[in-house]
């Protein structure tokens, strides 16, 4: 039997509706034959896609789609026709171009601040636990946003059905992991510093290697030994801001002169990862840094200074920048804003990404557990984190890895030959094959040579994922 390749389409699309569809699950173009069913409207807004919450333009002269409507934009046929364009939808959620930045909100967060040095402790934790209260927590979903997710899920549904096969695509993760785990620790203070030594045995005793983001400029001295100490003991360090003053994206020409020293500080250390102070963030800003990856977004932002989130648990690109977002609660925000002295909440976030397959990420500061119960809590956390790779084969891996990997993910193929279908690229020798089904309604995934997934197994269909966001 001739086993030399039959040529297929490429997984990058002339419709640039299918774009990210097609980066997500990396299948073949043919998979995704979605077509504008007309022209889009001039003014974009909120509508709803079968109960997921969307932004973007809208067929024009399309019926109304209301939140809550069970009508769905998206009509499958043999040629998918679509009311709304999912490219434009998902880079709308993901890039957070839904939030209206008031110039107000500005203002308040420089005055905070600008007095946050002079605040007393309780202060800062009684306006924190004032601004959560006030805010409205109906979009992004909280505790967990899946957006996204959900999104691709159910074109991935509409896409099998159209196809009436099973369609292929490229496993979001090596191995065939589940999902991935990664755990970072932003050194704040100078206690914080005195405390990465236990932070890192306390890792070390769970066999988790984690990343260590330091603030260059400023807080605290000793950085490059800092750095050094870290790295020699098998850990990784980033760049945290410039100097933590809440400040960095104030405006664009204060972001562009400072962006340039921390790139400086980013050369001279040899560090490709960064996360700005207290999540602040302007993806339109990142082609300023030259950074391989980024960490300062979050998928649902109600207990951050910055309000927003990308909308999902999945690594994605601005740019040339993958940005990891955060999509646990850190650290201060479960301790002293929520005041659960428990992991529980953490849990049910593990619960709700490992459905859709996603990163866990969390935040834990040195300087916030050198107390007993807050060391207790991590250690629990550590545990929990440890039973999740072997019972979920969950990947724990550092930002690097999950970078490494998310770029040779993006430039792997599917080829189809004589003999079935193969993944080509570099570091497709991780990679694996995977197929897409709908099963009495549901959609299920499992990897070749596999039975389906263990999310799939449970049966749990795209509407009910939609639904446990809902917490």
């Amino acid at each position: 039997m001739n086993s030399r390749s039959t040529s297929i389409h490429d997984n990058v699309s002339d419709n640039e509706n299918a774009r990210a569809f097609l980066d997500y699950f990396r299948c073949p173009q043919e998979f995704a034959p979605f077509r504008l069913a007309g022209q889009l409207s001039s003014s974009e807004g909120f509508f709803s896609f079968r109960g997921i919450p969307c932004f973007g333009r809208t067929v024009a002269g399309a019926p109304e789609v209301a939140k809550n409507d069970s009508r769905s934009p998206f009509l499958p046929e043999a040629e998918i026709s679509i009311f709304c364009d999912p490219t434009e939808v998902v880079d709308n959620l993901r890039r957070e171009r839904y939030v209206a930045r008031a110039r107000s909100q500005k203002v308040l967060r420089n005055l905070y601040y600008s007095l946050r040095p002079a605040l007393p402790f309780a202060v800062r934790k009684f306006l924190q636990k004032t601004l959560f209260k006030l805010r409205n927590h109906s979009f992004p979903n909280w505790p967990v946003d899946c957006s996204v997710e959900q999104i691709f899920e159910l074109l991935m549904k509409m896409s099998v059905e159209a196809a009436g096969q099973e369609v292929p695509f490229i496993w979001f993760w090596p191995d065939g992991k589940n999902c991935a785990a990664m755990m970072t620790h932003d050194v704040e203070e100078q206690s914080g510093v005195q405390a990465c030594e236990m932070l890192m045995d306390l890792d070390d005793s769970f066999g988790i290697k984690t990343a260590f983001q330091v603030i260059p400029e400023g807080r605290y001295a000793g950085v490059e030994h800092l750095i050094q100490h870290i790295r020699a003991r098998g850990f990784e360090a980033n760049i945290h801001d410039l100097d933590h003053d809440g400040r960095l994206y104030d405006h664009i020409e204060r972001f562009r002169e400072r962006a340039k020293k921390i790139n400086e500080y980013a050369k001279k250390y040899g560090l490709h990862g960064f996360r700005a102070g207290a999540m602040h963030r302007n993806q339109e800003w990142f082609c300023m840094l030259d950074f391989e990856y980024e960490m300062s977004v979050p998928a649902a932002s109600h207990l951050e200074p910055q309000r927003g989130g990308c909308c999902t648990v999945m690594p994605y690109f601005v740019g040339d920048v993958l940005e990891l977002p955060l999509t646990t609660v850190q650290d201060y925000g479960l301790f002293y804003i929520l005041e659960e002295m428990s992991i529980d909440l953490w849990k049910r976030q593990c619960e709700i990404i490992s459905a859709h397959h996603g990163l866990m990420s969390f935040i834990i500061h040195p300087d916030y557990i050198v107390q007993r119960v807050e060391r207790e809590l991590y250690c629990e956390l550590l545990r929990h984190l440890s039973c999740l790779k072997e019972e979920r084969d969950v990947w724990l891996a550092v930002p690097s890895e999950i970078n490494r990997w998310w770029r040779e993910r993006k430039q792997m193929r599917l080829r189809r030959t004589s003999e079935g279908w193969c993944i080509e690229g570099i570091g497709s020798e991780r990679a694996r094959l995977a197929f897409a089904s709908v099963v009495n309604g549901r959609l299920r995934y499992r990897l070749a040579g596999q039975s389906e997934t263990a999310w799939a197994a449970e049966g749990i269909s795209t509407e009910e994922t939609a639904s446990r966001a809902h917490i």
